[in-house]
C-alpha cells in the first residue's frame, strides 16, 4: 500500500465491507444535495395529457380539411346568402375574403359588384363607387358592367344636396346617367336612369332659379336675368323654366320696361306649362297692358 493513503476501516461483523471515512460521507452528501429531485407523475395524469393531445391533433386535421374544402363558389354563395338576408356588414366581410383568397376566380366579378352593392346599401357611397369602377375597368365586357355603370350614377344621385346648396354631386350624376344612356339606350335600367336624370335636372334648374331670385333681392337685375335665361337654355322642360320667365318679366316691370315685360308674359302663356306660372302671367299681363294702353 502506498505511503500516506488512508484506508477505510473494516465494518465490524461484515467481512469485506469497509466503513466510509468522514470525508467520503461528506462528499457523498454534497452530491445528493446537488442532484435535482425526481418528479413522480401519476399514470392517470399522463393518460389525460395524451387524450388532450390526440383530440387537439384531430381537431387540427379536421379544420385543415374544412379550409381545403372551402372553394370560391362556397364563399360566394355564403356571402351572397348574407346579402340576400340584408346582413350587409357580414356580406361585406365575406366578399372581401373571397377576393383576397381567390382574386383570379370566376367569382371575382360578381364578388366585386356585390361588395359595391353592400357599400351602397350601408350608404358608404365613395367606397361603393370604387368597387363599381373596378367592375367597369376590370370586367368591362362582363355580366355586371351595365348595372355597375347605372349604380355609379345612383351613388352620385344619393349624395346630391338640396337646391340651395352645392350641386357638384348632382352635376356628376347627370354626367353619369347621360353616359349610361348613351351606352345602353335600351338598357335594363334605362327607365330608372331617365327618371333620376329628370330629377337631377330639375334640381339644377331650381338652383339657378334661386340664384336669380337672390340677385333680384340684391337689385342686380341684369345678373338675375342671366340666371333665368340659363334656366331656359339648359332646362327648358322643367317647371322652373316657366317660373324663371315670370321672374324675368317682373324684372322688366321693375325697370318700367312695359313692352318687354308684356312680351315675356306672353311667352309664359305660349308655353302653357306650369299652372302657377300661367296664373301669375295672366294677372300681371293685364296690369302691364293697362300701363301701355294695349
Amino acid at each position: 500500500m502506498p505511503a500516506g493513503k488512508k484506508t477505510a476501516a473494516p465494518v465490524p461483523g461484515v467481512p469485506g465491507l469497509e466503513m466510509k471515512t468522514q470525508h467520503e460521507r461528506t462528499h457523498t452528501s454534497e452530491q445528493n444535495e446537488k442532484r435535482p429531485p425526481r418528479i413522480t407523475v401519476a399514470p392517470a395524469f399522463l393518460c389525460f395529457v395524451s387524450c388532450v393531445l390526440i383530440a387537439s391533433l384531430a381537431l387540427s386535421c379536421s379544420g385543415a380539411r374544412e379550409v381545403r374544402l372551402t372553394t370560391a363558389q362556397d364563399q360566394f354563395e355564403k356571402a351572397n346568402g348574407r346579402f340576400d338576408s340584408r346582413r350587409f356588414l357580414d356580406a361585406t366581410d365575406g366578399f372581401k375574403l373571397l377576393l383576397a383568397q381567390y382574386p383570379g376566380s370566376r367569382y371575382a366579378e360578381p364578388a366585386t359588384f356585390y361588395l359595391g352593392k353592400c357599400y351602397y346599401e350601408t350608404e358608404e357611397f365613395p367606397l361603393a363607387e370604387m368597387e363599381f369602377e373596378k367592375v367597369m375597368r376590370d370586367f368591362s365586357r362582363g355580366s355586371y358592367a351595365e348595372e355597375a355603370a347605372f349604380m355609379l350614377g345612383m351613388c352620385a344621385f344619393k349624395q346630391k344636396r338640396p337646391a340651395p346648396y352645392d350641386q357638384a354631386q348632382t352635376e356628376k350624376a347627370v354626367l353619369l346617367f347621360n353616359s349610361y344612356l348613351a351606352s345602353h339606350p335600351q338598357g335594363v335600367f334605362a327607365a330608372k336612369a331617365e327618371e333620376a336624370l329628370r330629377e337631377c335636372r330639375a334640381m339644377l334648374a331650381q338652383k339657378l332659379y334661386l340664384s336669380g331670385r337672390l340677385y333680384v333681392k340684391l337689385r342686380d337685375l341684369e345678373a338675375a336675368r342671366l340666371c333665368f335665361q340659363e334656366v331656359l337654355d339648359r332646362f327648358g322642360e322643367a317647371r322652373w323654366a316657366d317660373l324663371a320667365l315670370v321672374e324675368m318679366a317682373q324684372s322688366y316691370e321693375k325697370e318700367r320696361n312695359w313692352n318687354k315685360a308684356a312680351e315675356t308674359y306672353r311667352s309664359v302663356l305660349a308655353r302653357n306649362g306650369d299652372r302657377e306660372a300661367l296664373d301669375v302671367a295672366r294677372q300681371r299681363l293685364k296690369k302691364v297692358q293697362q300701363k301701355t294702353g294695349s
